[in-house]
Order: C-alpha cells, then sequence, then structure tokens
C-alpha cells in the first residue's frame, strides 16, 4: 500500500475529491483519502493506475507548497504490534474497551514502536 500525507488545505482537499469522484465513474481504482485534523490521507494499493493518482496528488501537493510525504506500507508480523493494543484488540472481542481505555490508546501511536523493533531485526 501506499501512503500520501499532505498538510491540510480546503482547496486542495476539494479539488482532489472531485478529481477522484471523476475518475471513479470512469475506472475502477483503489484509492481512499482521509482527512483528519491538519492532514490529509490518501491510501493506494500498488497497482500502477492507482499508484500513478497517488503520485499526481503528491505532485501538486508539491506544486502548491505544500508539505507531502510518500510512504510505503509494507506487512508487519503481529508481534510488531505494542502488547497494549493486541490486549485491547482481544478484549474488544468480546466486550467495550472503558472511556479510560479508548483516551489512552487514542493517545498513542505505535509507528515508532513498530519501526524501532522492525529495524531491530533487519
Amino acid at each position: 500500500m501506499l501512503l500520501l500525507r499532505v498538510e491540510y488545505e480546503p482547496g486542495y482537499y476539494v479539488a482532489f475529491i472531485r478529481r477522484l469522484t471523476k475518475i471513479r465513474r470512469e475506472t475502477p481504482i483503489h484509492v481512499d483519502v482521509v482527512a483528519k485534523k491538519r492532514t490529509i490521507f490518501v491510501m493506494s494499493l500498488d497497482d500502477h493506475l492507482s499508484a500513478s493518482l497517488l503520485y499526481a496528488a503528491y505532485l501538486k501537493a508539491k506544486d502548491k507548497g505544500l508539505r507531502a510525504d510518500l510512504m510505503y506500507a509494507r506487512y508487519i508480523d503481529e508481534d510488531l504490534l505494542p502488547e497494549e493494543v493486541r490486549k485491547a484488540g482481544e478484549r474488544w472481542l468480546s466486550k467495550k474497551l472503558s472511556k479510560d481505555e479508548i483516551e489512552l490508546l487514542k493517545s498513542r501511536s505505535i509507528t515508532e514502536h513498530i519501526f524501532t523493533r522492525w529495524w531491530r531485526w533487519q
């Protein structure tokens, strides 16, 4: 999966959504967009058509002077996930998480944990 992270700018976001909607009417494409707080995330599968649209979105963001980062997601073994994430996932199967548990999980990121452990394995 390819990932694009772009700083949020309303004009860029609206234009990209319109373009994606138009393209989807004409051809199947595997691209999703999520806007959260001050960031836009564009995700695509690794087929060349989807990747090309994501790259076009990256180039447009750079052209507009927005901060943009390209990333590539890859398979990880479940053992790389933090223990608290695995335990919370297991609990979530059988019951709801408490509000405190939810707030704690929302305040943390797994990225640094995974990258740190992943680099040790290399």
